[in-house]
């Protein structure tokens, strides 16, 4: 009788120990992301969650999510389906499609503050007013009065003593 053993692993199994260092993610981080579903469910021997390569390679794109600043919900939302070898559904190519424009937006943002900073850094003007003004050809031009929206009040709160609250002193006689 043989007996094979299959892994979804291509390289050497590690411990949730070896991963954290590795990776820089504190074990509670990974046990965490797991219990939320960000993480596959690992293997256990003798109770030990046991990685390869392919969790190593999952947490690197966690952590490139989260570096550019997707929160644990939109990370769990967009890369979660993807755990189950399912094909992603209509919600989800809507998720991503907006994810994108949003990424779209975020970059010529920083293009156009590149280059205005940029062109301040090779100004030699000796007041920074006028470096400003050169830069401000980067950036959008702010809305005309009749655009501008009002300030919206703000809501009243209630205080400690709420409606039909009764103070210590007004129950006295």
């Amino acid at each position: 009788m043989q007996l094979r053993v299959s892994s979804k692993s291509r390289g050497p199994l590690m411990r949730i120990g070896e991963m954290s260092r590795r990776s820089g993610v504190p074990a509670s981080a990974l046990r965490y992301w797991e219990q939320i579903g960000l993480f596959p469910r690992v293997t256990r021997v003798s109770g030990r969650r046991e990685y390869g390569d392919e969790a190593f390679q999952r947490v690197g794109l966690l952590l490139l999510a989260r570096a550019c600043g997707f929160t644990l919900d939109e990370t769990r939302r967009l890369f979660a389906p993807a755990l189950d070898g399912r094909r992603p559904s209509p919600r989800w190519e809507m998720l991503a499609e907006i994810k994108l424009a949003e990424i779209a937006r975020v970059e010529r943002l920083l293009t156009r503050m590149r280059t205005a900073l940029e062109t301040v850094r090779s100004c030699r003007c000796v007041d920074l007013d006028a470096c400003g003004a050169l830069a401000l050809r980067e950036l959008p031009a702010p809305p005309s009065p009749e655009h501008a929206r009002s300030p919206r009040p703000r809501p009243r709160r209630a205080g400690r003593r709420g409606a039909g609250a009764v103070s210590a002193r007004s129950s006295r006689p």
